[in-house]
């Protein structure tokens, strides 16, 4: 049999490549928590695009997710062609919604994460699947700047506005353009890189005096006039330009003091920044999230027309090290003459892991939306190594599955056994007396943290780390689980969650001896107070 996977899809704008990157830093930080997770991407993003950023598995559907603002270069775009655009796709044709509500049922998507397209959100709602907004900006916020200049945006923005609204849960990542209250945050996300800096210099040619300088413009690409500039430039600075140079090779082409690369090139843009002594290019999301995990300096050019500008220039004046540069001097390249002071601004310590990045952070969240809302139980081996997982409910009905579980046998100074009465509600053993504590291990979670987070749960009880005491596995037709068993003490108050459990007592276990096998208690207690028995007075 097959080991199960949860299926998440993940809708992406593909408005330059800043979403993307975003997305994938969250992938790949939910993969690291999940291995068993498998992506249905949908977007406009190249496919390469994620093959070179995804560690996790996944597959991709090209669909235009949402319009943006349609640019004519890195730095402009054209208002006229926006507004057609948007006339065009919006509002959603049910026919698409329809078709995307299949296709998400198909591949048994469990959650979707949507960054910053509003057609995740409503094909979400057409299929009844919970949906994450993760952003920085909303569409409406900046639609609603061009309202003055063109009335026709106003329809769009209020659309936008409610489907965005309509999102189960919402994650704001700094830098933050528009802030909500009550809604989660996380710092910066950002691709971590896959490289050293010393192997992606090396891999550059560069030697160990060489001052880099990578001059960045995001996903769309900008025309660089300025390359003999660059060429001619100090001989102690190489300057690495991706992006602007589709027809070359992989590899890209090396000039004198400059380095031409194509945006689907052999290096990782990650490995790039982070290998850079300083960083020149389009305030983007992204490129600003990598600069500050990087702590290089950063001259960015602010892009006036657009709202977010201004937020992220902001934060690179408080957080981060550089200065702006305008779109004028940058394209007649009269910025370099301020590249050495570029170089000369203090750097920041590097993060390179992920431990202060806000992927991890909005990772941990969306697992724990996840596994919370459709209970996810892990599929393990015998010995409890993790092969899949799967929602709870499918989980129990298949023997083939085994999922972990704990028990915990609590004991007084009497020495009588603590038991609880199950509810006449369960679906297993409804009103049988039960082992006294007993529950799932949560995706991700330890056995121990399962026995103690159940006796909070079920007893309202916090005694002394329970002890281990053996594991076993329990199979019947219904399900297969491997059960760890652990013992504790407790002589104090007892509070049971009473819409799990009727009633609790502590039984002599003699008393216990004389009834098994009369349909008082359920058969999983029976199987485990014999094994008690066994593993305390030794086999009979």
């Amino acid at each position: 049999m097959m080991h199960p996977k949860i299926h998440i899809a993940c809708f992406v704008s593909s408005h330059g490549f800043g979403h993307a990157a975003r997305s994938s830093a969250v992938m790949n930080a939910i993969y690291e928590q999940w291995p068993y997770v498998y992506f249905e991407i949908f977007t406009e993003t190249p496919e390469w695009f994620f093959s070179q950023s995804l560690q996790a598995p996944f597959a991709c559907h090209q669909v235009k997710t949402d319009v943006g603002l349609v640019q004519t270069s890195a730095l402009r775009f054209d208002l006229n062609k926006t507004i057609a655009a948007l006339d065009a796709f919006f509002p959603f044709k049910d026919q698409l919604l329809d078709e995307l509500a299949e296709i998400l049922l198909k591949r048994d998507c469990q959650l979707i994460i949507a960054d910053i397209s509003p057609l995740g959100i409503a094909a979400g709602k057409r299929a009844g699947i919970t949906s994450v907004l993760i952003e920085n900006f909303t569409w409406d916020w900046i639609y609603d700047a061009f309202q003055t200049a063109d009335g026709r945006m106003a329809d769009h923005a209020a659309y936008l506005a409610d489907i965005f609204a309509a999102a189960d849960h919402h994650i704001q990542t700094d830098p933050i353009c528009h802030r909500k209250t009550g809604v989660f945050r996380a710092p910066p996300i950002a691709r971590s890189p896959g490289l050293s800096p010393d192997e992606t210099r090396g891999r550059l040619g560069l030697s160990a005096k060489d001052k880099m300088v990578l001059i960045t413009m995001g996903g769309i690409p900008e025309p660089i006039a300025f390359i003999e500039q660059l060429d001619r430039f100090d001989q102690e600075i190489h300057f690495v330009t991706p992006g602007a140079f589709a027809e070359l090779p992989v590899h890209g082409k090396r000039l004198n003091r400059v380095t031409l690369l194509p945006h689907a090139s052999a290096f990782y843009h990650p490995d790039l920044v982070h290998a850079a002594d300083a960083v020149v290019g389009k305030i983007g999301y992204s490129t600003l999230a990598e600069v500050c995990c990087a702590g290089v300096p950063f001259g960015y050019i602010p892009r006036l027309d657009f709202r977010e500008s201004a937020a992220l220039g902001a934060y690179v004046q408080e957080k981060m090290r550089g200065f702006p540069i305008s779109e004028e001097a940058f394209i007649s390249g009269d910025w370099l003459h301020r590249v050495h002071e570029l170089l000369l601004t203090p750097t920041k310590p590097r993060k390179i892991d992920n431990a202060d990045n806000g992927a991890r952070i909005a990772a941990l969240h969306i697992c724990e939306i996840l596994a919370c809302e459709k209970e996810i139980i892990e599929v393990v081996t015998p010995d409890g190594g993790v092969i899949g997982a799967a929602p709870r409910k499918r989980v129990h009905g298949n023997n083939q599955w085994m999922h972990r579980v704990v028990h915990v046998l609590v004991f007084d100074s009497r020495q009588l056994l603590l038991l609880q009465k199950r509810s006449l509600n369960k679906r297993v053993a409804p009103g049988k007396w039960d082992t006294s504590v007993g529950g799932h291990v949560d995706c991700g979670e330890s056995p121990l943290s399962a026995a103690q987070r159940e006796m909070k749960e079920e007893l309202g009880i916090s005694p002394e780390p329970p002890q281990f005491i053996y594991q076993y596995i329990h199979s019947n037709d219904f399900e297969s689980e491997l059960v760890s068993t652990y013992i504790c003490r407790h002589d104090g108050a007892i509070s049971h969650n009473s819409q799990e459990i009727d009633e609790v007592r502590f039984w002599d276990p003699g008393d216990i001896e004389t009834r098994l096998g009369a349909g008082i208690f359920s058969d999983n207690f029976e199987d485990e107070f014999r094994r008690y028995k066994a593993w305390a007075f030794g086999p009979v």
